[in-house]
């Protein structure tokens, strides 16, 4: 028996002992269907008395295939998710996870710039920086510290620390997931680095980027770096033997971690690609269990996911542009697309305003205690508010589209 099959069937396991309470599916009906399939897996397939079915909406998913996730209002820069303005010297942000305390506070760690620099140099200035809000996970999130700073370059993470992911063990120690990435010290190149592609103007810190864990015992740390990464490159010849990078974890009732991550090719560079690796438990190792990347388009990346026990499926949004995508998978390790990708940088604030964002990326859900999403996060561009300046927007997710019927 192949091993990804074993895999396939323990997860499987792991998702139906999860001990969650199940919630029922909220939006009305509203489509003909034969399986949950035929409602994108967003939803149950809900057979009627006399015969007839349709698909039955699962909390936060919307359309007459629930097809679509259903936003609501987006909160302005300072109003939620995280924006700052000159504290610590940092003014922007760029996408990030939050997490809840147990002191029913929640933390966030999002990618910030310091000495005040903006997206621009986020692969020589970006921190995981760390916030905390009362109690609502929508924000607004006030910074505290910075969580994983800049560290002697011998270090593989010792210049960048960027794209945080943060969850909790069952054990409850904080699990600080990101990408890191470092230079040589003095600047020199680091022999078979410099040039690592075909294209010898890369930069060697580019090639030099992994996937790496940072764990704690309090949202406040400190936190425990490890001195290798979690996951390094493929072999050679493979879709992610360049580098490794935006790490997307998932942590089961037992310990173990199913994680996603995005990774690029020596052979093709140009080329974005999302992988699966898994680990027995979240201490590691981290072993690849699909020799193949998520059939995704090369424009979308950066993965969120989260796991709906109302309909036992894992759920995927990616980002494209101004546009996202949203996967789904029964286990973890084959994920399908079902749907076309879906505009959404035309956001709409809580006082009925709008804004066209230039960007929107790094999606990342927030849900609750019993895995139903409360909201998202995402790094954006707005073209008019903060002076245009990238923060963390926080956009809440609501539980049917009632309104819009």
């Amino acid at each position: 028996m192949r091993a990804s099959t074993v895999l396939s069937r323990l997860l499987v396991f792991l998702l139906a002992s999860a001990e969650h309470v199940q919630a029922a599916p909220t939006d009305a009906p509203r489509a003909s269907c034969v399986s949950n399939r035929d409602c994108n897996y967003a939803g149950r397939c809900a057979h009627g008395r006399l015969g007839a079915s349709a698909c039955l909406c699962d909390i936060g998913w919307g359309g007459e295939t629930c097809q679509r996730i259903v936003f609501g209002a987006s909160r302005r820069c300072g109003q939620g998710g995280l924006c700052l303005a000159g504290q610590q010297g940092f003014t922007s942000t760029w996408g990030g996870e939050a997490v809840r305390a147990d002191d029913g506070s929640y933390h966030i760690y999002a990618a910030g710039f310091d000495h005040n620099s903006s997206l621009s140099a986020w692969l020589h200035q970006s921190r995981v920086v760390h916030g905390r809000s009362a109690h609502d996970p929508l924000g607004p999130y006030e910074l505290l510290d910075v969580a994983l700073g800049a560290r002697s370059l011998a270090h593989w993470d010792g210049l960048t620390q960027h794209n945080p992911a943060v969850q909790r063990a069952p054990d409850g120690t904080y699990l600080l997931f990101y990408m890191g990435s470092t230079e040589s010290p003095g600047g020199a190149a680091h022999p078979g680095v410099l040039n690592c592609t075909k294209f010898p103007s890369m930069n060697i810190s580019v090639c030099r980027q992994r996937v790496g864990l940072a764990t704690a015992s309090s949202p406040d740390g400190p936190w425990t770096r490890r001195d290798a990464p979690i996951v390094d490159v493929g072999p050679a010849g493979a879709w992610d033997d360049l580098f490794t990078t935006n790490p997307t974890p998932h942590v089961f009732p037992n310990g173990s971690v199913l994680l996603l991550y995005k990774a690029r090719s020596k052979e093709d560079p140009s080329k974005m690609s999302t992988g699966v690796a898994f680990a027995d438990h979240w201490a590691g190792p981290y072993k690849r269990i699909v020799s193949h990347p998520v059939p995704v388009s090369g424009s979308c990346e950066d993965a969120g996911i989260y796991y709906s026990e109302v309909v036992g499926v894992f759920r995927m949004i990616l980002h494209c542009g101004c546009n996202y995508q949203y996967l789904w998978s029964l286990d973890g390790l084959n994920w399908e697309r079902t749907t076309p990708q879906v505009a959404w940088c035309n956001v709409t604030y809580v006082d009925g305003s709008r804004e066209m964002l230039a960007r929107r990326e790094r999606p990342k859900w927030i849900v609750d205690d019993k895995g139903r999403p409360l909201g998202l996060l995402t790094g954006v561009f707005p073209t008019v508010s903060h002076g245009a300046a990238s923060f963390t927007m926080a956009t809440e997710i609501l539980p049917d589209d009632s309104h819009l019927r």
